[in-house]
C-alpha cells in the first residue's frame, strides 16, 4: 500500500491521531473541574455574570451550567470518544470478517440459514437493538465502574454489528470466488488455505479496510443516537447539570436532585446527549460537541470515498490490462490463410 495513492486517509488518520494524543495528555495540563466557574468578576471584583457563559476570551467555547469549560470537556472525552469507537469496529471487523471466511469456505452448508438468522439485524435499526440491552447502563451509577460500564457496553455494539459485517465478507468471497483464477486453482487441486492466501488476501486486504471505515462511520452514528437517549459511553455522573428538568433516581446510594445527569467520561455523543434540550437558549452548548462529532464523520467519510475510489479504479485498471492483453494476444497470431491455402502479403492484411 503507497501512501502517496492514500492522502486522504493519511490525513484523516494523522488529524485524529493528533485529537487523540492531546487527549490522552489532558491530565498533564488539564484542570480535573474542567476550570468550573461559579462566578465571573471583572478587574475590580465585581460580579459580571454567571454561568453558563458564552464564548469569550475566558472561555473559548464557552460553558455549560455548571460554570464547566466546554473546551476543555471535549478535550477529555476525546480519547473516549475515538478509542472506543475503533475498539468496537475493530472487533466487528475482526470476528465478523473470521465468521464469514469460515462460513463461506467451511460451513457452506449453513451460510443459507445463517442469513436468513441475521435479516433481523437488517429489518430491525440498530439502535432498537441497542436500547434494549443497554439501558441499564445509563440510569445507575456504579462507584469505580467506568471499565466495567465500557466494557459491557462495546461488547453489545459489537454484537449488534457483527452480523452485517459477516453477511458482508460473505457475499464478497463469494463473488471473489466465481473468478476463473479461483476455480482454475480449484481445478488444480488448490484447497481453501491457498486460495486464501495467495488469491483472496490481497482482495480481502482492500475490501477489509474499506469495510473497516464503513463500521466506524456506522458505529459512530449509533453511539451518537445513543447520546440523544441519555445513554453515555462509560457511564453517568453525579456531579448533574444544574437548573434543567429532573431526571429521578440515579441508583443505589443516590437520591433526587433537581437537574440533568452528565455523561462520566465527557465523551462527545454524551455532551450532546446531555445538552441538546439546551439548544434553543444556549446554542453553544450543543453545537460545540456537535461540530466536533460531525467533523469526526466527516474525516471518516473522506477517507471511505478515497478507498472507494482507489478499490473501483484498481478494478477498472485490471479489466482494461486483461482487455489489452486479450487484443495483444490476438495480434500476434499467425495471420489467416487466403482462401488459396497462401498467407496474404502486408497490403492485403492492412487493407
Amino acid at each position: 500500500m503507497r501512501i502517496l495513492n492514500y492522502k486522504k486517509t493519511f490525513f484523516g488518520l494523522l488529524i485524529l491521531s493528533l485529537i487523540l494524543f492531546i487527549s490522552l495528555l489532558y491530565p498533564l495540563y488539564g484542570p480535573s473541574d474542567f476550570n468550573k466557574t461559579r462566578i465571573l468578576h471583572d478587574e475590580n471584583g465585581v460580579m459580571i455574570g454567571m454561568p453558563p457563559f458564552p464564548p469569550s476570551s475566558h472561555f473559548i467555547l464557552g460553558t455549560d451550567r455548571n460554570g464547566a469549560d466546554i473546551l476543555l470537556m471535549m478535550i477529555y472525552g476525546a480519547k473516549y470518544t475515538i478509542l472506543i469507537a475503533f475498539g468496537i469496529t475493530i472487533l466487528r471487523v475482526f470476528i465478523g470478517g473470521l465468521l464469514g471466511i469460515i462460513f463461506s469456505f467451511w460451513l457452506k452448508i449453513l451460510l443459507p440459514l445463517v442469513k436468513d438468522l441475521f435479516v433481523v439485524f437488517r429489518i430491525i435499526p440498530h439502535i432498537i437493538l441497542t436500547l434494549l440491552l443497554i439501558t441499564a447502563t445509563s440510569t445507575t451509577y456504579v462507584k469505580d465502574g467506568t471499565v466495567f460500564i465500557i466494557t459491557y457496553q462495546m461488547i453489545i455494539l459489537v454484537i449488534v454489528g457483527v452480523p452485517s459485517v459477516l453477511v458482508s465478507t460473505s457475499d464478497i468471497i463469494q463473488e471473489l470466488k466465481g473468478k476463473s483464477f479461483i476455480q482454475s486453482s480449484y481445478l488444480m487441486g488448490a484447497g481453501h488455505f491457498h486460495i486464501i492466501k495467495r488469491h483472496l488476501k490481497p482482495f480481502m486486504s482492500s475490501y477489509g479496510l474499506l469495510l473497516f471505515v464503513q463500521q466506524l462511520l456506522n458505529t459512530l452514528v449509533l453511539i451518537m443516537f445513543l447520546g440523544t437517549f441519555n445513554i453515555y459511553l462509560g457511564g453517568i455522573s453525579l456531579d448533574e447539570i444544574v437548573g434543567t428538568a429532573e431526571f429521578g433516581s440515579l441508583g443505589i446510594g443516590a437520591h433526587n436532585v433537581p437537574g440533568q445527569v452528565s455523561s462520566l467520561t465527557k465523551e462527545w455523543s454524551g455532551l450532546i446527549g446531555q445538552n441538546y434540550r439546551e439548544f434553543y437558549r444556549v446554542p453553544w452548548i450543543v453545537l460545540d460537541p456537535l461540530f466536533a462529532y460531525f467533523f469526526l464523520i466527516f474525516l471518516i467519510n473522506m477517507m471511505k470515498k478515497e478507498l472507494e475510489s482507489i478499490i473501483e479504479g484498481h478494478f477498472k485498471n485490471h479489466r482494461s490490462k486483461k482487455v489489452h492483453k486479450n487484443k495483444t494476444q490476438d495480434s500476434n497470431m499467425v495471420p489467416p490463410l487466403s482462401p488459396d491455402f497462401t498467407f496474404p502479403n502486408k497490403t492485403e492484411l492492412e487493407n
